[in-house]
């Protein structure tokens, strides 16, 4: 652990003192943005910004703390598909997209806010795999970091900023490659496959840590894996630690002898039964927790115990009332405040049945609250 990083984000999890808790959020669906901006919102934007979920214009708008220096891993897809237009369906469009996966799409996604109905994907059976595979190769120039990033990250550290690097995890590559019906199958129908998958992106992903100039540290590690619904987790407990469970390791034993000790995991839904795997890889601090999907993290912290830190937990939908709504919200996840290690925002991007008024609302009492 870097002594000298003032960042209060890792100051919260690794149990140091900090004067307030980070102000932070998420982000906003982009149809909340355009429904603020007729309710009062006053800032400029372009037709791009305004489709954006994740938004630094909004977020220095509101005043929300900068949490670190992060940059991502070059793991993208290379060479990627032909993009093509397949068939024409009235406001809608049948696409084989760059990523191989033959969708339905509206025309405007974001207008529309419609998850593609998903057709067909690139992977089926170990043949296709070997296809896809030869796109992640670990030596390709592409994957290469650039001299001035790595200058603007080392300058980072220096200034005593977190440095955070992010991936995809290993169901959420996997279920890109293959679909959950197909994926779902594939544990059992093509374990070797499976395995071999996942050992490809692990070593792809520690290759990225491992190629860094040494003078480089990772504090932190987020991943995104998107793997449960309010039932639970897309896998059991015992499925995640056979298939899945190594490549966590491969990539966070890395991690760790780059001097990191914190790593995030994105997961909406309810997770709550492979939070003890995530855990025993050193995935310790569980994000956003999604309260309609049945999440408590009160409970959470009370079966995990300290060595589980979170994040988000505040749920969004007591905005849509105001008022009292988030008043009772605030003072139910203020024992997790005062225990540590938490840190409060909305439990995912902010939806647009939301008014401007109740949001700004909510970031004057949630900043009473965690004492800024």
């Amino acid at each position: 652990m870097r002594s000298q990083i003032n960042d209060r984000t890792y100051k919260v999890y690794t149990g140091q003192p900090v004067d307030r808790l980070p102000d932070i959020e998420f982000g906003y669906w982009p149809q909340t943005i355009r429904r603020w901006l007729s309710e009062g919102l006053p800032l400029e934007l372009t037709d791009d910004e305004r489709n954006q979920m994740f938004l630094r214009k909004l977020d220095d708008f509101f005043g929300f703390d900068r949490e670190g220096h992060g940059f991502s891993a070059r793991i993208h897809m290379n060479p990627a598909f032909q993009e093509e237009v397949l068939e024409r369906r009235g406001d809608k469009t049948l696409l084989l997209g760059r990523d191989g996966i033959t969708a339905e799409r509206y025309l405007n996604d974001v207008d529309e806010s419609s998850i593609p109905h998903f057709i067909e994907f690139p992977v089926k059976t170990p043949d296709d795999w070997r296809d896809m595979k030869r796109r992640y190769r670990y030596e390709d120039a592409t994957r290469h970091f650039g001299v001035r990033e790595m200058e603007d990250v080392r300058i980072a550290a220096e200034e005593g900023r977190m440095i955070s690097i992010f991936f995809v995890g290993f169901y959420g590559q996997l279920r890109n490659w293959m679909g959950t019906e197909n994926l779902s199958y594939a544990f059992y129908d093509y374990p070797q496959m499976i395995h071999d998958m996942v050992t490809h992106w692990a070593g792809l992903c520690a290759r990225q840590i491992e190629r860094l100039p040494a003078d480089i540290p990772i504090d932190f590690v987020s991943w995104w894996e998107d793997m449960a619904g309010k039932n639970g987790p897309l896998v059991s407990p015992s499925v995640f630690r056979e298939f899945l469970q190594p490549g966590y390791r491969t990539v966070m034993d890395a991690a760790r002898r780059r001097g990191c000790e914190i790593a995030h995991v994105d997961c909406d839904g309810n997770p709550h039964d492979i939070v003890a795997n995530w855990l025993e890889e050193g995935v310790n601090v569980m994000f956003p927790l999604e309260v309609q999907a049945g999440v408590d993290p009160i409970a959470w912290r009370r079966e995990f115990g300290p060595d589980l830190r979170l994040r988000g937990g505040i749920n969004k939908y007591a905005l849509v009332e105001g008022g009292a709504a988030i008043d009772r919200e605030l003072e139910r996840i203020r024992p997790l405040i005062d225990q540590g290690g938490f840190i409060p925002h909305l439990d995912h991007l902010v939806p647009p049945d939301v008014p401007y008024a109740h949001y700004c609302e909510y970031l004057e009492k949630k900043r009473r609250v965690i004492g800024r």
